[in-house]
C-alpha cells in the first residue's frame, strides 16, 4: 500500500491543471489512500492505547518514535484531505496548502515495517554526534584555507575596466590596456579605466 502510494505521489506534478480528469482522477485515489492509513492509525491506536494502557509489556502508540513518524504523516494528509474536502479557497487558509508537500514522507513510513531499514536509520541517527566533531575539523581545514587564500590572493583580482563616461583612447580600450596600464594609476591616470574588483 505505501508503494502504491509512493509511486502515485511521483506521479503527481503541481502544474498539472487542476480541472484535468488526471489531476482529480490522482486527488480521488489521494483521499482513498489517506483513509486507509488513516483506519490503519485509529486500529493501532485502539489496540495499544495512544498514550497510556493497561498491557503491560505493550508499548503504547505515541511513545514510539516510528509512530509519531506515522501519526505526523497521516494527520498532515488528513489535514489536507479536510481542506480539499471543503473544498477551502480562503487567502488566509493557503498557508495550510503546505501540508501537501509533507505527503513527501509517506516513503518513510515502509522504514518502520521493515526491522533491517530501521536498525540502518536508527545506527546513522546514533552516529551524528561523533560525527559533528568530524564537521567541525573540516570547517577549521576549509577556514585555515580560507584565510590563507585571502591573505595569498588579496587585491590581486582587480583589473581596469573601460569608463562609460569617458570616451574610449584612440588605439582602442583593449590595446591601450594590454600596452600601458600595468598598476592601478596607470589604469586611473587616462581617465579612461576605473580600478575594480
Amino acid at each position: 500500500m505505501i508503494l502504491f502510494s509512493t509511486i502515485l505521489l511521483a506521479v503527481d506534478n503541481p502544474l498539472y491543471d487542476p480541472q484535468s480528469n488526471h489531476v482529480k482522477i490522482l486527488n480521488k485515489i489521494d483521499h482513498v489512500f489517506t483513509l486507509i492509513f488513516l483506519i490503519e492509525c485509529l486500529i493501532k491506536i485502539i489496540a495499544k492505547g495512544f498514550y497510556y494502557n493497561h498491557l503491560g509489556p505493550v508499548v503504547p502508540y505515541i511513545k514510539n518514535s516510528w509512530n509519531v513518524l506515522d501519526f505526523l504523516i497521516v494527520l498532515s494528509s488528513v489535514m489536507d484531505y479536510g481542506l480539499a474536502l471543503f473544498d477551502v479557497n480562503l487567502e488566509a487558509m493557503k498557508s495550510l496548502k503546505a501540508f501537501r508537500a509533507l505527503r513527501g514522507l509517506r516513503p518513510l513510513r515502509m522504514i518502520s515495517r521493515d526491522e533491517g531499514m530501521r536498525l540502518v536509520v536508527n545506527a546513522l541517527l546514533a552516529s551524528l554526534p561523533s560525527m559533528t566533531n568530524v564537521l567541525l575539523i573540516c570547517f577549521l581545514f576549509i577556514l585555515i584555507f580560507a584565510i590563507m587564500g585571502v591573505s595569498f590572493f588579496q587585491g590581486m583580482f582587480y583589473h581596469c575596466v573601460e569608463n562609460p563616461t569617458v570616451a574610449a583612447p584612440a588605439e582602442g580600450f583593449e590595446l591601450w590596456v594590454n600596452n600601458t596600464v600595468f598598476t592601478p594609476e596607470d589604469c586611473i591616470a587616462g581617465g579612461h579605466g576605473i580600478w575594480k574588483n
